[in-house]
C-alpha cells in the first residue's frame, strides 16, 4: 500500500509539473497576445493587380471586395448552414470546444502530423484576421488566447456577424455579401438553402470546392451539408431533397473589363505554396504578365460567325506567362481530342525511335484488339507518310503508332509535359484525345509550349510575383523549365506541324506572312461536335483557342475552322510589328536523301546512293541518331535481275526496274563479242537476230548517269547459253508425199 500511494504520489507530483510547465509555457508564447478589433472588420483593400507593365488593370481591383451584412437579418437556414459545417456548438461553448481539441490532439499524435485543428468558428475569426496559417503549437495557444479574449469582449451574434464578413469564399470574395453577389448575382438575404449551403461548404478550400473550379465535389460537399442540416433538425426531409436537387451556379456574376484574366489569377494565387487569401488583405500588389492592348483585343475578337462560347490564350514562351486570357465558358476541362496526338503518339515515338517524320504509316480500317478508328469522312489514305498523317490529322495512323509505341510510355511522356491520366484514360482511344476529365486550354498551352522551347517544360503562370504594402517581394515566380523531351525530338515536331499549318488541317495560318506550327482539333459525333481546339505558335508565342459550351450544347464547328482562324487573328495582331524569330537549329537533326523507289514501293526507308539522280530521291528530317544507314541497293549495287526466254525463233531478255536504268547487252557467237542493245528499253529486249542451231550467251550491264553526268555501272550478268534450233527441211518430193496420203 506504501508503494502504491508513493506511485501515486509521484504521478501527481509530475501531472503538476507537467501543468505548471505547460502553463508557464502559455503563458510565455501568448505573452503580449492583444485581440486588435480593428482586425476584425473586412480590409478596404485586399490586393491590387497590375499587368506586365505595372499599371492597374481596369476595374479588377480588389477594392471594396467584402461589403457587411448583419448575421441577424440573413435566414436562418443560411445561418444553420455555417454552423452545421464549421461549429455546431457554436451558442454553447466559450470560444474553444474542448472535447474536439482532445480528439484532434489524439488523431494528430497518432499520426504524427497537424492533420485536424477542431477550430471553432470564434478561433477561425482571430485566425484569419490576426495570424498566420502556421501548423505549430505556438500558433495555436495564440490562437486560443485571442479567441478567449473575442468571447469575452463580443457577443456570440456579433462574433457571428464579423466572421461571416471577412470569410474568404474565393474568386476575390471576402464576406458573404460579397460571394453572395459574385456566385448568384443576388443579395446574402435572399440566400436560398442550397445557396446558403453552398458557400457553407465552399470556404473549407475555396480552390478546391468552387462550383467554377470543381462542380462535382462542390456539389457533394453541399449536398453532404444539406444531410447534416437535415439530421440536425434545421431542414424537413422534403425540404433537404428539394435543396439537393438545385443546381450548381452556371455564371460568375463579376464586373467586366479583363474579368476572365482576374479570376485565373485568383485561381493561381490560392495555389501557391505559401497562399493565404487573409494574408494577402492591406494593401499588396499582385503583378501579372498581362499585355493590356492584347488583353482588349481579346475580349473584343468576334466574328459572324460564332455559334459558342470560346477561350482564347496568348502566351509567352520565353516566360511561359500569360499575355491574354479571355473566357467566356470559364477556365473549363474539356476533351483535348485530335489536338493531343503530338503530345501523347508522335512525340513520345519520335523520342523512342520509333518515328520519323517520313515514316510510312498504313492508313485503312483495322481493329485493334476490338477498339476500331475510324477516319474522319471515311477516308482512307494507304501508306501515307508520318508527317502527313499528322498534318492531316489521319485517326488510324495515330492509334497504330500508339498501339507500337505503349500507352505506358505515352503516360510517362505526357506526365513530363504536365498531363496526367485518370484511371480511365489507359487505352489506345487516349490517341485521339478521348479522356475522362480533359485538360484545360492553359495545361494544353503550357505542353505545346514545351515543343516551342525545345522540349523544356514550364506550365503557363499568370502571377509573375507579389509586393507586400512596402513593396517588398514575398512572392516570385522563377521559371524553371524541366527536360521533357529532347531537343531534337521537339524540332522534328515543329517541323511536322509547320507541315500542318501550310497545308494540313491548321492551313488557314498559311495567309500569315511567316511561318507557324499549328494543329487543330475536333470531338464530337455525327449529332454534332462539343469541342473544337487550335493551338499555333512561333518560337516567341504560342496562341490557343477553344470553342464549345460549359453545358455541352451541340454546334457544328471544326478546330480547323472558326478556332484556326482565331488563332490566325491572334498571331497577326501579335506581330503588327515586327515578325517573330524562326527557330533556332537543332545540331543533332540531320536532312538525309533517301530512295523514292524503296519508299513508295516496298514502304521502306533506305538512304539514297551517292550518285542516284536527284528525280529518285527525297529529302527528309531526322534525329541523328535515328537515320536510316541502309542504302538504297537500286543505285548503290544495280542489278539487271534479267531472265531469258525463247519465242517465236527469238531471244527475249525481261529486264527489272527498266524505269530507272539503261542497260549495255552483248552477245558472245562462235568465240564472237559483240553489243546487241545499248540505252534504255521498256523492260524487255528482244533479238530476232539470233544465229540459228549454234550456242549463244548474253550478258546484261545495268547502269544510270548520275545527275553531274557520270555513269554508274552495275555488276555483268551473264545469261544461261541459249541455242534457236534450225528449222526442219522438207522431205525431198513432198508434194509427191502429199498426193498419196490425199
Amino acid at each position: 500500500m506504501k508503494l502504491l500511494r508513493n506511485l501515486a504520489a509521484l504521478s501527481a507530483a509530475l501531472l503538476l509539473a507537467a501543468a505548471c510547465a505547460g502553463i508557464a509555457y502559455y503563458i510565455a508564447v501568448t505573452g503580449g497576445t492583444r485581440l486588435q478589433t480593428e482586425l476584425l472588420q473586412t480590409a478596404a483593400e485586399t490586393a491590387a493587380v497590375v499587368d506586365g507593365a505595372g499599371k492597374p488593370i481596369a476595374d479588377i481591383s480588389l477594392k471594396d471586395a467584402g461589403r457587411s451584412v448583419d448575421s441577424a437579418d440573413l435566414p436562418s437556414h443560411v445561418r444553420q448552414a455555417f454552423l452545421t459545417a464549421e461549429d455546431r456548438n457554436f451558442y454553447r461553448h466559450r470560444g474553444l470546444d474542448v472535447k474536439g481539441m482532445a480528439r484532434a490532439l489524439l488523431a494528430n499524435l497518432r499520426a504524427r502530423s497537424f492533420r485536424q485543428g477542431a477550430s471553432t468558428i470564434s478561433q477561425q475569426l482571430v485566425k484569419n484576421t490576426h495570424l498566420s496559417g502556421d501548423k505549430t503549437i505556438r500558433r495555436k495557444l495564440r490562437e486560443i488566447k485571442l479567441a478567449l479574449q473575442l468571447e469575452r469582449q463580443f457577443t456570440k451574434d456579433e462574433i457571428l456577424t464579423m466572421y461571416l464578413n471577412t470569410i474568404y469564399f474565393g474568386h476575390a470574395c471576402y464576406g458573404i455579401e460579397s460571394a453572395s453577389a459574385f456566385y448568384f448575382g443576388k443579395d446574402a438575404k435572399a440566400l436560398s438553402p442550397a445557396e446558403g449551403a453552398m458557400l457553407a461548404a465552399v470556404i473549407r478550400s475555396p480552390n478546391r470546392y468552387s462550383p467554377f473550379v470543381s462542380p462535382e465535389k462542390c456539389k457533394a460537399v453541399r449536398d453532404g451539408v444539406l444531410a447534416q442540416m437535415q439530421g440536425l433538425g434545421y431542414l424537413s426531409a422534403d425540404a433537404c431533397r428539394e435543396a439537393i436537387a438545385q443546381p450548381l451556379p452556371q455564371t460568375k456574376h463579376a464586373p467586366g473589363g479583363a474579368e476572365s484574366y482576374l479570376d485565373a489569377v485568383l485561381e493561381e494565387l490560392e495555389t501557391l505554396p505559401d497562399f493565404s487569401p487573409y494574408s494577402k488583405r492591406g494593401g499588396y500588389t499582385i503583378c501579372t504578365y498581362m499585355d493590356a492592348e492584347l488583353q482588349r483585343y481579346c475580349e473584343q475578337l468576334k466574328t459572324d460567325a460564332d455559334r459558342s462560347g470560346k477561350s482564347l490564350l496568348i502566351l509567352d514562351n520565353d516566360t511561359r506567362g500569360v499575355l491574354a486570357w479571355h473566357a467566356t465558358e470559364g477556365n473549363l476541362r474539356r476533351q483535348p481530342g485530335s489536338l493531343l496526338k503530338p503530345l501523347a503518339v508522335y512525340a513520345p515515338a519520335i523520342e523512342e525511335n520509333i518515328l520519323s517524320p517520313c515514316t510510312p504509316v498504313l492508313d485503312e480500317k483495322a481493329d485493334f484488339g476490338g477498339y476500331a478508328p475510324s477516319n474522319y469522312g471515311g477516308d482512307y489514305a494507304g501508306w501515307v507518310s508520318a508527317r502527313r498523317a499528322l498534318s492531316e490529322s489521319r485517326n488510324v495512323p495515330a492509334v497504330r503508332i500508339l498501339n507500337e509505341l505503349g500507352v505506358e510510355r505515352s503516360e510517362r511522356a505526357l506526365r513530363r509535359l504536365g498531363l496526367t491520366l485518370q484511371e480511365g484514360d489507359r487505352n489506345l482511344s487516349l490517341a485521339l484525345g478521348g479522356m475522362t476529365r480533359g485538360y484545360t486550354l492553359p495545361e494544353l498551352a503550357g505542353a505545346y509550349a514545351a515543343l516551342a522551347c525545345g522540349g523544356q517544360y514550364a506550365p503557363a503562370s499568370f502571377i509573375r510575383k507579389v509586393l507586400d504594402a512596402d513593396g517588398r517581394t514575398v512572392y516570385e515566380r522563377r521559371c524553371a523549365p524541366q527536360r521533357a523531351l529532347s531537343e531534337n525530338t521537339a524540332f522534328l515536331l515543329n517541323d511536322m506541324l509547320q507541315t500542318a499549318a501550310q497545308s494540313g488541317t491548321a492551313k488557314k495560318l498559311s495567309a500569315l506572312p511567316f511561318a507557324m506550327c499549328g494543329k487543330t482539333g475536333t470531338c464530337g459525333n455525327e449529332r454534332g461536335n462539343t469541342d473544337a481546339w487550335a493551338v499555333a505558335y512561333t518560337r516567341d508565342k504560342l496562341f490557343g483557342v477553344w470553342m464549345g459550351n460549359a453545358d455541352n450544347t451541340r454546334t457544328d464547328i471544326t478546330g480547323g475552322g472558326l478556332p484556326c482562324h482565331y488563332a490566325m487573328l491572334l498571331a497577326r495582331k501579335a506581330y503588327a510589328t515586327a515578325a517573330p524569330r524562326p527557330f533556332a537549329p537543332c545540331p543533332s537533326v540531320v536532312r538525309c536523301r533517301l530512295d523514292r523507289a524503296s519508299y513508295e514501293e516496298d514502304h521502306v526507308l533506305r538512304a539514297a546512293a551517292p550518285k542516284q539522280p536527284q528525280r529518285y530521291t527525297f529529302t527528309d528530317l531526322f534525329r541523328a541518331e535515328n537515320y536510316p544507314h541502309e542504302m538504297s541497293p537500286l543505285f548503290a549495287k544495280p542489278r539487271a535481275n534479267a531472265t531469258l526466254t525463247r519465242q517465236n525463233n527469238a531471244i527475249c531478255i525481261d529486264l527489272c526496274h527498266a524505269e530507272y536504268y539503261d542497260y549495255r547487252i552483248k552477245k558472245r557467237f562462235a568465240g564472237k563479242e559483240e553489243v546487241v542493245f545499248d540505252g534504255h528499253c521498256g523492260g524487255r529486249f528482244v533479238d530476232e537476230n539470233a544465229a540459228q542451231g549454234r550456242p549463244c550467251t548474253y550478258t546484261v550491264t545495268p547502269y544510270y548517269r548520275s545527275d553531274d553526268g557520270e555513269y554508274v555501272y552495275g555488276e555483268e550478268e551473264t545469261l544461261p547459253s541459249v541455242c534457236l534450233r534450225k528449222p526442219a527441211r522438207p522431205p525431198r518430193r513432198w508434194w509427191e508425199r502429199a498426193l498419196r496420203l490425199g
